[in-house]
This record gives structure tokens, sequence and C-alpha cells, in this order.
């Protein structure tokens, strides 16, 4: 009877292990309808995956359909930041994950790729500045959780200092713009002059540029954003690449800009950034760039549509241009020092000193900007993916001359033609088949497949460590019929794990898109212990002898390689008796596994009917 309680006791301890990963977030760097970055601190445990899936299973990672380890790591500002870069993933679907490692798994939580189609309207937050004054900056990130935004650009200036402890802080802040319901809201961060170099972007959020600046395309055209960096030449390469681009997506219908220091200071003894003006602003004239979010001043501002230039009675190098302007919003205030002596004047519509960010809804025909003051943020009322554009009750909007919002037409509207549609490439059925000589015959289609593709196979016994087995050329492009692919494996009867993995490659070695298969073996070795359970008593107990002190996870299988109970209990060394109650199972054939460490002891387990 005290055995069956101890290891009662065990079965309730081990529900509650959970794994040691915190400070998410999520990332945009690729294109945004069908791709995502998730990092987050790994503070203890080892060997972390994250399970995901379009439907919501909360926690139990043996239901969801996919997963993946980090492709990136690194240690930098005291945390063992973790990065998983997800891709061919669906537009405008909300996907659910959670990250399992060695002592437990992680909350569930979820994300929304963005939507792929030009007729979206966007819900965007934008701001900056948020290194001093941490209550604030919590307020505002209440909100951002609150207001259910597409996704947030983020300005710079994150931190004062740049230290570890820090960015420890402003990443536990930023988990305040996680909901409820777990929902994560990506952003694109950008470096302030407050980050000391470009490493702490780079390292924390995983950006694709070491140089920061990069550029992203938003639903087929409607949005091109391009993030620069004030902190590194404004010329150069940087404005190369820049002149060049914005020349190459002039059929974009919106093309925004957010950069940290702002060309126009409007405050007193703060001198005007001429560099950034002379470089960027003569580009954004050329080129038609509508919006530009800069941050710095610490303080909000409504630009007029505003034209460099160096005629007799320009103000500070800009003039007023209704037609082909850029509008200049402005200027930080997520969470700094409110900033003294602004001044208004004939550039701009309006400005003032407090807590704040923009709330942008971009469309097609129109964008409207409001301004969100941020210290009132427990009164405001929660929106979700149906009510998202509603202005929520008990929000507190900057209204400077009952302005409510700033409204900025795109005359370009009935000339905009959308990009093509993305068809992306997909492994479909990827399953393994037991030969009865040892050997594992793998199986998968693939649709939608490019020219020039071919196709990585790989082995692992644990889902880290993969060794390359072959690599097969695709059999050619294909659109409507499924192109069928067979590869043959012979590991032999092994007692351990056996996972297989499909990568597909474009032609010029891209990874595109990437399959697991787990082909564990339900073997008949007659050397195998079997294990007969009643199911009408439903209580599994066996004897193992274990070599290592560490959790232990414990898995069944059934005859499809489906886990059907899962079970980690922090047991000992040495010899000892298990009890599982498993009456929820139907009676047939299942492998029982029993997993520590490099451990690995299988059981053919039967449970035979109800007499």
């Amino acid at each position: 009877m005290r055995a069956i309680f101890f290891y009662i006791f065990l079965i309730i301890f081990s529900l509650e292990l959970s794994a040691k990963s915190e400070r998410f977030r999520c990332i945009i760097r690729d294109e945004p309808s069908t791709s995502i970055c998730i990092g987050w601190d790994q503070t203890s445990g080892s060997m972390p995956r994250l399970y995901f899936s379009s439907d919501d299973y909360d926690t139990n990672i043996k239901l969801y359909q996919q997963s993946i380890a980090p492709q990136r790591t690194i240690q930098s500002k005291g945390m063992n930041n973790h990065f998983v870069r997800l891709s061919n993933l669906k537009p405008n679907t909300v996907y659910y994950f959670v990250v399992s490692d060695s002592e437990g798994n992680s909350k569930r939580y979820s994300f929304r790729t963005l939507p792929d189609d030009a007729e979206s309207r966007l819900s965007i937050i934008s701001g900056g500045d948020s290194r001093k004054l941490r209550a604030a900056r919590i307020n505002a990130n209440k909100l951002v959780a609150k207001l259910h935004p597409h996704f947030v650009l983020f300005n710079g200036d994150m931190t004062s200092g740049d230290s570890n402890q820090e960015w420890k802080e402003w990443l536990d802040d930023w988990t305040e713009t996680i909901g409820a319901d777990g929902r994560i809201t990506a952003l694109i961060p950008n470096r302030g002059n407050s980050e000391m170099s470009n490493n702490s972007i780079h390292e924390l959020f995983d950006v694709k540029n070491l140089e920061i600046y990069s550029a992203t395309t938003f639903a087929r055209g409607l949005l091109r954003i391009y993030t620069l960096n004030s902190n590194i030449p404004a010329n150069g390469i940087q404005r190369d690449w820049l002149e060049r681009d914005l020349s190459q997506h002039q059929q974009i219908a919106w093309r925004l800009a957010q950069y940290h220091s702002s060309m126009r200071h409007n405050l007193k003894k703060q001198p005007d950034n001429i560099d950034l003006r002379k470089n960027w602003g003569a580009l954004f004239d050329k080129f038609r760039v509508q919006l530009a979010f800069e941050a710095d001043t610490c303080f909000a501002k409504f630009s007029f549509p505003l034209k460099t230039s160096n005629d007799r009675g320009n103000i500070d190098g800009f003039r007023v241009d209704e037609l082909n302007g850029t509008v200049y919003l402005g200027g930080g205030g997520w969470g700094s020092s409110v900033s003294e002596g602004t001044e208004n004047n004939n550039l701009l519509i309006a400005s003032g000193s407090f807590n704040h960010f923009h709330w942008i809804f971009l469309e097609l025909g129109k964008v409207e900007i409001r301004t969100v003051k941020t210290d009132n943020a427990a009164n405001a009322s929660q929106l979700d993916d149906q009510n998202r554009f509603n202005v929520p009750s008990g929000i507190e909007l900057w209204e400077p001359g009952d302005l409510k919002l700033l409204t900025v037409a795109n005359r370009q509207k009935d000339s905009f033609r959308a990009l093509p549609k993305q068809i992306l490439t997909e492994i479909r059925q990827p399953k393994a088949h037991l030969i009865a000589d040892g050997s594992i015959e793998l199986t998968w289609q693939t649709v939608y497949e490019e020219k020039g593709m071919h196709y990585r196979i790989q082995y692992s016994s644990n889902r880290v460590y993969w060794k390359t087995l072959a690599e097969a050329e695709g059999i050619g492009a294909n659109s409507t019929k499924a192109n069928d692919y067979i590869f043959s494996d012979t590991p032999g009867f092994k007692k351990g794990k056996i996972f297989y993995r499909i990568i597909a490659l474009d032609a010029n070695g891209n990874e595109k898109v990437e399959a697991e298969i787990d082909a564990r073996l339900l073997s008949s070795d007659g050397d195998m212990e079997t294990i007969v359970v009643n199911q009408n008593i439903g209580i599994l107990k066996t004897e193992i002898e274990l070599q290592q002190v560490e959790n232990t996870l414990l898995e069944i299988l059934n005859t499809d390689r489906k886990v059907v109970f899962v079970q980690k209990m922090p047991l000992k060394t040495g010899k000892q008796e298990i009890i599982l109650n498993i009456k929820h199972l139907k009676p047939g054939h299942y492998l029982f596994e029993i997993n520590q460490g490099a451990q690995t002891v299988r059981k053919n387990l039967m449970v035979v009917g109800r007499n």
C-alpha cells in the first residue's frame, strides 16, 4: 500500500513539473504571413524543443503535430537565449506552442501569422524609448495586450545602460504584452542610441541583419516597412541599400520607415540630425515614403506632409508639401522621462510631452493614426481578433485641438496591383514502414515542388543530434499532382528511439520546409519482455533498473506509433517497481518505453479485455 501511495505522489509531483523557459518574445524577421521567430531565455533544463500546431492541445506535447529544436542559441546579457524560426506556416492563422525540456513543459502560448491579402486591414503599434520609467513601460506593455494589434514596431532605447540586469527586466516587463490567453504579439525591434552596439538587438531578437537595418513586405504589397539604423553611418552602404530597395519596390501601396534619431528634434538646445535628412530624407522624397516613425525626443508629434528643401523659406531644411510629402511621427515615450521645451511651428500639426505610443490602422486607401496615452492602462477594456479595430472603452487618447486621429490618404490606391499569392512547398503524409528484414522504408509526397529542389534525409536517436544519411534529387516542379518519394534505411532492430527528418531544399540550398517521422519500432523481438494488463484492473506494474539520477520519461505507443500515455517521474537509480494507472487504454498491443537520459528500456505491453 505504501508503494502505491508513493507512486501516486510521484505522479502528482511530476504533473507539477514545468520547463524553465521564460521571457518569451516573437519577432518578425522574414515573410510575416508564413513565418515567425520565437525567442526565450532557457534558465535551466536541457534539450528544449518547441511543439506547435494550429490546433490547441494546451500543454499535451504529444498531440502537437510538429516540433523543432532551436536553430540558434546564444549567451547574451546574462541570458541563455534560444530561437526557433518557423516557416511554411499558413497565413492569418493562430498557432499554439509549448516548449518542453528535461525539466517539463512551459505554459501554452500562441501567435497569429499576418494576413496574405492586400485587402486586409492592419493594426500596428509604434513607439520607443522605454529606458527610464519602468512603471510607465509596464503600463504601455499592458495596453499592447489589451489592444491586440497585429504587431509592434519598437524603435530603440529599450534600456538606459544596455546592462544585463536592465535587459532581464525589460524582457520580464515585455511579458506583460502577452494576453491572458497566452497570445504573443510579434515585434520588429530597432536599435536606439542607448543600445551600446548592434549586438544587443541581434543577440536578443535574432534579427536577420547584424547591422540591424532591414525591410519587410506585408499582405502582398500592401505595406513595406523599412527599419533603419541611425547609430551607424546613414550614408555609404546603408544609404545605397535603401535607395536600391526603395527603387525596386515602388509598386508597394504604403512605404513606412522607422528609425531612432529624429531628423528634426523640435527641442530647444538639441541639434537636428542633418546627416539623416540629407541621406534618408532626400530618398523619402524621391521614392514617396509616406510615413516615417521617429523616436529619441520622447514627445509626441504629428507633422504636416514634408519634403526636404534648401530653398528660400525652408524651415530647418523642410517645407510643407501636402500632395507628395512624408508625414513624420514621433518620438518615443514608451517609458522614458518626458521632454521639456517642445516647439510648435509651421512644420507640426501638434506636439506634446507625455507617456504614449502611436496606434495605427492601415488599409489600402488610408492610414488612421491615434496617439494613446499609456498611463491609464488599467482603465482600457480588452480587444480580440474580432474587434481589434474598435476603440475600447476606458482608453485615453491624445486629442490636440480636438484632433482625435490623423488620417493620411493613399493617392496611389487606384494604380496599386497586389503581388502574386504565395504558394508554399508542402511535404505531405510522411510515414515510416517496418520491413521484415529490419529495414525501414520512408515515404512522403511533395506538392508545389519547386524546380531544382532536392531532399536531405537525416536520422537521430534524440531529436537533437542529426546525422545526414543521403541527399535525393527532386522529381521536378509540380502544382496540382503530388510527387511520391521512397527512401530505405537499414538500422536493424534497434532498441532505442529512431527519428527521421526530411528537409526540402531549393536550388540554392535554402531550407524551405521539413517534416519529422517518429519511427520507433514496434518490434516483435522475442527477447523483449511482455507485460499483460487486464483492462478491468488497469494497473501496469513492472520492475526496471535505472543507471542515472534524472527525470525519467515514461511513454506508451500504440501500433500506429502514436503516444497514448506520457508521464515524467523523478525516479532514483537501481532496481525499482513502477506502478501506472492505464485504465483509459483499449485492449490491444502497445510499446512501453522508459527513457532516462541516454538509457532506453523497451517492453511489449498487451492490454486484454475486461472479463
